[in-house]
């Protein structure tokens, strides 16, 4: 029986979000510029932090069984990215289609318009991190799963996503960006963050501020 090797590139992208995990993400705020999802978008769900590859799904109508079919076809790790074209009245995303999503071993849900559930997808059993613009009562309907286009690039809150992008969220806010684009600052991410807890001591400790804070 042959095994498939593993793909470098999967490899490579599986240690940067592990890296990515621990770094506190306004720490990637202080590097970049570009990748930050509207703070209209923010989480609803699960209180923990979402990291992962993006798989994405632009409904162009508000088809229940065109977002059924794109949670079938995740992969674990992955965030399903559902751009709903503007449509802000309409859910995706409930209850269920979470389960569904953990069930396949997803890294959580983004959306740009509303999910409906709320309760229970801030319940602990739910298990996956959820962000979008607001809830609401309206769900999309059992159509015939023609309304949606997957693996196309999307947008999010005014950011472009493209299939395979890495994917941040936690409660600050959310971060899509392409993994070279995250790979080129997680090291400064990360002594930044290591050095941090130490600038906090000094400032409590009451040293002069004018030798702690940058001041152009």
């Amino acid at each position: 029986m042959s095994v498939t090797a593993p793909d470098p590139a999967d490899l490579g992208r599986a240690d940067l979000l592990e890296r990515l995990e621990r770094v506190d993400l306004p720490t990637l705020g202080h590097l970049l510029e570009e990748g930050f999802v509207g703070s209209a978008v923010r989480r609803l769900g699960q209180p923990r932090r979402m990291a992962g590859t993006a798989a994405t799904l632009a409904l162009d109508a508000p088809d229940a069984a065109a977002v059924n079919r794109a949670i079938v076809a995740l992969r674990p790790g992955e965030v399903l990215v559902v751009d709903m074209g503007g449509d802000h009245t309409h859910a995706p995303i409930g209850a269920v289609t979470v389960a569904a999503a953990r069930a396949r071993g997803a890294a959580g849900i983004l959306v740009d318009g509303v999910v409906t559930d709320v309760d229970a997808l801030t319940d602990p059993r739910s298990g996956l991190p959820v962000h979008a613009r607001g809830t609401s009562c309206l769900t999309t309907k059992r159509l015939d799963g023609r309304g949606g286009r997957r693996q196309v690039p999307v947008d999010i809150g005014g950011v472009r996503v493209a299939p395979g992008d890495i994917v941040l969220g936690d409660a600050n806010g959310v971060i899509a960006l392409p993994p070279a684009s995250l790979a080129a600052v997680v090291r400064r991410a990360e002594l930044s963050d290591a050095a941090e807890p130490e600038l906090l001591r000094r400032i409590r400790a009451g040293e002069d501020l004018r030798t702690l804070l940058h001041l152009g």
